[in-house]
Formats: C-alpha cells, sequence, structure tokens
C-alpha cells in the first residue's frame, strides 16, 4: 500500500489566514481574548452545520469533513498508470489466452468502473456500447465527487447569514440594558463578533475548501476518464503499446471535449 504524503498547504494558509486576522485585531488594539465569543461561536457553527444536515442530510455532511481531511493529504496520482500498466498486461494476456481472462481479473478488483468494464470486455461487447455504458458510469462518480464541495460552498453561503442572526441577538440583549450606558458599547461590539465567525469562516475555510476539493475532483476524473478510454481501446482490440501511449496522459475519456470538462469551465 502506498504511504500517503501529507499536504500541508490547507493548514499552514488557515493559519496564515487567523494569523493576519488576529494581528489586524491587535494593531486596532482589540484583545484577542474580547474575540472569543462562545455563544456566538454557537450560533454560527450550530446553525451553519444544521441547515447542511437540513440540505444534505448526515451523511453528506459527513461525507465532506472526510473529504475536506483527505485534503490534508496529496492525492496519489500513480494508480492511473498503474492501471494503464495492467490493461497492457491483460491485452498481451487476452492475445495468448483469450477475453475470458478478463473475467477472473474483474472479479478480483474493487473499482467499480475497472471491473464493469473489463466484465464488458469479457462479453465481447462492442467498444462503441463500452463507451457508453463507462460514460455513464464517469458521470454517476462525477456527481457523486461534485456533492462534497457543493456541501461545503452552501455552508459558506449559511454562515454568514447565521453570524449575522447572532449580531440581531447580541443587539437584542443590549436593548435590555438601555438604562446602562456604560455597558452599551461593549454589547454593541460583542454583539458583532458572531458576524467576523460568520464572514470568516465562509472565506477563510468553506469556500477556499471546497474550491479546493472541486479542482481536486476535476483532476480525478480526467485520470479516470483516461483509465475509462484505455478500457474502450482494450475492447477494441489495441495494443499493448497503443494502449500505453495513447491514455497514460490523462488526456481523458473525450480529450478536449468532456462534457464534464465543459460544465466545469462554463460561466
Amino acid at each position: 500500500m502506498t504511504m500517503r504524503r501529507l499536504d500541508f498547504a490547507l493548514p499552514v494558509g488557515l493559519l496564515i489566514g487567523l494569523v493576519a486576522v488576529g494581528g489586524g485585531a491587535a494593531l486596532e488594539g482589540i484583545s484577542l481574548r474580547f474575540l472569543w465569543q462562545p455563544t456566538a461561536a454557537l450560533v454560527v457553527i450550530g446553525g451553519s452545520i444544521g441547515a447542511v444536515i437540513v440540505k444534505r442530510g448526515a451523511g453528506g455532511l459527513w461525507s465532506a469533513l472526510r473529504a475536506a481531511g483527505r485534503l490534508c493529504f496529496r492525492e496519489p496520482t500513480d494508480e492511473l498508470e498503474a492501471g494503464i500498466a495492467r490493461l497492457a498486461w491483460l491485452a498481451r494476456m487476452v492475445k495468448r489466452d483469450g477475453v475470458r481472462v478478463l473475467e477472473t481479473h474483474a472479479a478480483r478488483s474493487e473499482d467499480a468502473l475497472f471491473a464493469r468494464g473489463l466484465a464488458l470486455v469479457a462479453d465481447y461487447v462492442e467498444p462503441r456500447i463500452v463507451h457508453d455504458v463507462l460514460e455513464r458510469q464517469l458521470d454517476e462518480e462525477d456527481e457523486r465527487g461534485a456533492q462534497d464541495s457543493a456541501t461545503l460552498e452552501a455552508c459558506g453561503g449559511y454562515a454568514p447569514t447565521f453570524g449575522i442572526l447572532g449580531a440581531v441577538l447580541g443587539l437584542i440583549n443590549v436593548l435590555r440594558v438601555l438604562d446602562d450606558p456604560s455597558a452599551l458599547g461593549v454589547g454593541i461590539a460583542t454583539a458583532f463578533v458572531a458576524t467576523i465567525y460568520g464572514v470568516g469562516a465562509a472565506n477563510l475555510l468553506l469556500f477556499p475548501v471546497a474550491a479546493r476539493l472541486r479542482e481536486r475532483h476535476r483532476a480525478h476524473m480526467k485520470r479516470r476518464e483516461a483509465l475509462a478510454g484505455a478500457i474502450v481501446a482494450l475492447a477494441a482490440h489495441e495494443t499493448p503499446g497503443a494502449i500505453t501511449r495513447l491514455y497514460s496522459t490523462q488526456a481523458g475519456f473525450f480529450g478536449a471535449n468532456s462534457p464534464r470538462e465543459l460544465r466545469a469551465t462554463a460561466p
């Protein structure tokens, strides 16, 4: 099993952002202790989580959190080369032992795309039909993978709103002590801390992480498209050398005209 390498971009970027915000507050003479308001944090974090659970369910939230956690590790990119090499080897085996040898490898594979493609080739399905079936499989994978970034984007949209809600709740509390003018300034300042939490969480954490997930997913889908193209080439009885040369460059299942690529770059 390949050891996963750490990627420090996410924690380092988050740390730099927090230091910048905290440093700016300190330069303005604002005590960092004053910025810690558990009530405001509860309203923003709890409200945003609740809204996301209503939208995507607890499973969707947990999936997005796991995907965000994986950003702390570099995504392995050698699975494409390994898959292409395996298909080239299988092409040689097919020439020697026939396509039925693919059934055993399809049954052992844990990759749904790989297993489905090999099973179709073993059943003598035409390359055009293999292409269409794998295209639908890729569409399903693309839709599932895009949901995690969409969940974090939704949470980023909710957080500032709940920050405003927290500020309103704080102002309501301030209105209860109008008879004490000395407490008004501190009360109003405390109320707006919730807005800082909401806007900060959205723009420093949630939206950037969602964008990073989307870019990683796009790169992952390009590799998956290249693997699907190699399977179609196997169905078309391409030589092992042709499979290696044509599809180890991550050119994609459809090249530059991939529907997923077009959707991702559409305005």
